[in-house]
């Protein structure tokens, strides 16, 4: 299956007025998020600089989205975004802006009022898809920005996996891309779930993705960047349901002036869950990297078992990276770490392989590729390991 093709175009973001919405079951909820998003000023974060950025200029643009999915069966409804809108309105309203508030910032708004491109996958209970849903946005040009949406809900005992990736060009003059995703994994079930961020030259990414896990189900969730000028990724699990479970792995490389940044949180809530964060980046020339990692165990969560950790490799002297990893806990029965390591490459280690007859470059590849493969193993289908392997090497 394919989305609706044909690129079309708004005025700029500051041009937009509500009656450029299309009316649709969430028409006042769209509404409400436009007039919210010309109302918040743009988020001022600590360690993602965005003073040469502005919204005003930039025009959203639609028909970004391509999917590649087997013919449905036994009652799973895949669709992309607008079309769910048509036929799915129901669907689409029941789960809307329900785990990722329309007004946790600027970015966010314009994603709930704009959103059209996007996918929307609901599996009924007891269904499992065998073959992966592939989801690819392409922002077209600079000066445009495109939202993103992705809503996939599995229902009780039901098994999915979806891999995205955000696409660009080098591009002339910048553009954003503005992705939200929520994921409902109920009573049971399992998502797993790969986004990876392989933008070009002056593309900006900004947005947020966040999980809510029912009662026995469980999350196994890869994210990536290697592209884009700026990143910054607010994610969270909310591991709602009791005996929940999450699996949760990243990998950055920044190169040049790139700056890139994900801050996963992990909310234990339901008793005798359990969490495994493991991230992993390398940082050259005189990119900056950031990891602002939490573990949130909320009072009541006894029976937790969490640990949370990021390592970090230095190619240059002038990379920089900043690992934060946090660890709030309000229960008293609970079992969590968390760690974090960053350094420079071994000189012995690049002597040992150099000995053997290697150059220096290749030695430096095999041990970058080496830091990689503990997330890189860990991806359970073998084309997305090839193009995550494919992206890393690229880089060097």
């Amino acid at each position: 299956m394919s989305a609706k093709s044909g690129l079309q175009t708004l005025p700029s973001i500051r041009g937009l007025t509500a009656e450029a919405l299309e009316a649709d079951a969430i028409r006042e909820q769209r509404r409400t998020s436009l007039a919210t998003a010309q109302q918040l000023p743009l988020p001022v974060w600590r360690r993602t600089d965005l003073k040469d950025f502005t919204l005003d200029g930039l025009r959203p643009v639609y028909g970004s989205v391509e999917i590649e999915a087997s013919a449905a069966e036994q009652g799973v409804y895949i669709a992309d975004f607008q079309t769910a809108l048509e036929q799915r309105a129901d669907l689409v309203v029941r789960y809307f802006g329900t785990a990722v508030k329309s007004d946790h910032n600027t970015f966010v708004a314009y994603n709930a009022a704009l959103a059209q491109d996007g996918i929307v996958i609901h599996v009924p209970r007891n269904v499992e898809l065998a073959e992966p849903i592939r989801v690819r946005y392409q922002l077209p040009a600079g000066d445009h920005v495109i939202f993103p949406r992705t809503l996939i809900v599995a229902e009780a005992n039901s098994r999915v996996t979806v891999v995205e990736e955000f696409r660009s060009d080098d591009l002339e003059s910048y553009g954003a891309v503005v992705p939200v995703a929520e994921l409902f994994s109920n009573d049971g079930a399992e998502i797993r779930f790969i986004s990876l961020q392989t933008l070009g030259r002056n593309a900006y990414q900004l947005g947020a993705q966040r999980a809510v896990v029912g009662r026995d189900a469980r999350v196994w969730w890869l994210v990536g960047a290697v592209g884009a000028n700026v990143q910054h990724m607010d994610m969270e699990a909310a591991l709602e349901g009791n005996g929940s479970g999450l699996e949760w792995y990243g990998f950055t490389f920044g190169t040049g002036t790139q700056q890139l940044l994900w801050a996963p949180t992990v909310k234990h809530i339901g008793l005798s869950t359990e969490a495994q964060i493991d991230w992993r980046s390398a940082v050259a020339d005189t990119a900056y990297v950031v990891f602002d990692g939490m573990i949130d165990i909320e009072k009541g969560a006894q029976g937790t078992n969490s640990d949370l950790r990021d390592a970090a490799l230095h190619l240059s002297d002038k990379a920089r990276s900043d690992s934060i990893p946090g660890l709030e806990i309000d229960a008293n029965e609970v079992k969590a770490g968390h760690g974090s390591t960053s350094g420079q490459i071994d000189e012995e280690q690049l002597f040992y392989l150099m000995a053997r007859g290697l150059s220096r470059e290749v030695a430096t590849q095999m041990i970058v590729l080496g830091f990689f493969s503990a997330v890189v193993e860990r991806i359970p289908l073998d084309d997305v390991q090839e193009r995550v392997l494919e992206l890393i090497q690229a880089k060097m």
